[in-house]
């Protein structure tokens, strides 16, 4: 089972929003409960939240969102293009948003280079895990 998602989104707060509904509709479409949807709408909110706060200093940019089930799992790829981590030493935030991805996500990888950051989670996916 597939459910491929793709979407380019302007960096800014609605995008948060409507990233988070179409999430929460994969997750629920992969049969999680309502716990584990609000885990996925908690992840996802957090990672396109800091595209909108940190990835672009004050320039306006893009938010990409990918988003697959396969082998059991819903892997979702929250993107910029922005400065990467080490730019924004400015950046206001408290700092918490990444370990609560990594608290609720059954995995996190985050790749940051001159092109931008993914933040990558994985959440099971117990309609797939039988392999339909």
């Amino acid at each position: 089972m597939a459910i491929p998602y793709a979407a380019r989104l302007p960096s800014i707060p609605l995008s948060v929003r409507t990233v988070r509904r179409a999430m929460a509709d994969l997750a629920a479409d992969c049969g999680m409960n309502a716990d584990m949807v609000a885990a996925v709408q908690l992840a996802v909110t957090e990672a396109a939240a800091n595209v909108v706060m940190h990835a672009y200093a004050d320039a306006t940019g893009e938010l990409t969102v990918t988003a697959v089930v396969e082998d059991g799992e819903l892997a979702i790829i929250i993107g910029d293009s922005g400065l990467g981590f080490d730019e924004r030493r400015d950046s206001p935030g408290l700092g918490v948003g990444l370990s609560l991805i990594a608290t609720v996500a059954e995995q996190l990888r985050i790749v940051t280079n001159p092109g931008g950051t993914q933040i990558r989670m994985t959440f099971p996916c117990p309609s797939a895990a039988g392999g339909r």
